[in-house]
């Protein structure tokens, strides 16, 4: 017991050790661990997932094993977690919302740079959000958590504001208009809704930057940029732009842009 709680204070990251105060059946003990670092603190997470528990397990007795808990604990197992997902859940969502927008646009074309105008939006939120709270905020680091939260709400709600955008330039190109023409009156007509849109939701969120926690403060801030972004931005200007320049190509092999006949017109004001 000796041998093992001066171990424990040997690691890096602990200042003292407290116990061994056993369970009732004597089976378990337990050592109470005053860390150097605020345990919320990134270092404090960085030194129990690493040098404190390889003490712990290399120091437990034979036929024993050891656990690190505590809130730093809990920390470093729920974002060794969340990295493990995002190499699943990021890639598997844009595979699933390319295939929709596929159907739905009938193009190859223009999923891509939609969802390249989402992953912008994304590194852009996510960018900004790193120099408001580390470089200017002091912060020592943003919470694990949050990036998982912008691509969730920034994906969905920029990948709706693009499919509005482009249904609208869509239906003008098949008016009869050229694609220059097109995407000035998709603007004009769709975007005040984008643009209502999000400021109300930017809105919302921003309200989360009221709270005193660092979590609901960035979140409310990252959110809330991060939708200003993808309307204001990606929607009403990279998407219209870039299916401008790109033309009839952009539906390829659809035929979406495709102007409607005047009998189709006519059924169509009728």
């Amino acid at each position: 017991m000796t041998a093992f709680k001066d171990a424990l204070g040997k690691a890096k990251g602990v200042d003292a050790v407290a116990g061994p105060v056993p369970s009732k059946d004597g089976k378990a003990y337990q050592y109470y661990l005053t860390l150097a670092d605020n345990p919320t603190s990134d270092a404090a997470q960085d030194n129990v997932a690493g040098p404190i528990r390889d003490a712990a397990h290399e120091a437990a007795p034979e036929g024993t094993e050891a656990y690190v808990g505590g809130t730093p604990g809990i920390f470093a197992d729920m974002s060794a977690a969340m990295a493990r997902d995002y190499k699943v859940v990021f890639p598997v969502a844009a595979v699933v919302i390319l295939l929709i927008l596929a159907l739905l646009l009938r193009s190859l074309v223009a999923p891509w740079f939609l969802m390249a105008a989402v992953g912008l939006g994304f590194a852009a939120t996510l960018g900004i959000t790193v120099i408001a709270f580390q470089h200017i905020g002091g912060e020592s680091g943003l919470i694990f958590m949050l990036p998982i939260y912008i691509y969730l709400f920034v994906t969905a709600l920029g990948t709706d504001y693009n499919i509005l955008m482009i249904a609208r330039l869509r239906e003008e190109a098949r008016e009869g208009r050229d694609p220059h023409t097109a995407a000035s009156q998709a603007v004009t007509h769709a975007g005040p809704t984008i643009a209502a849109a999000g400021v109300i939701l930017a809105g919302t969120f921003g309200s989360l930057m009221l709270g005193g926690n660092t979590l609901i403060v960035s979140m409310g801030f990252a959110l809330a940029v991060g939708i200003l972004i993808v309307s204001f931005v990606m929607s009403m200007f990279f998407t219209p732009a870039l299916t401008s320049l790109l033309g009839h190509a952009a539906w390829w092999p659809g035929h979406g842009d495709e102007a409607k006949d005047e009998h189709d017109r006519v059924a169509a004001t009728h």
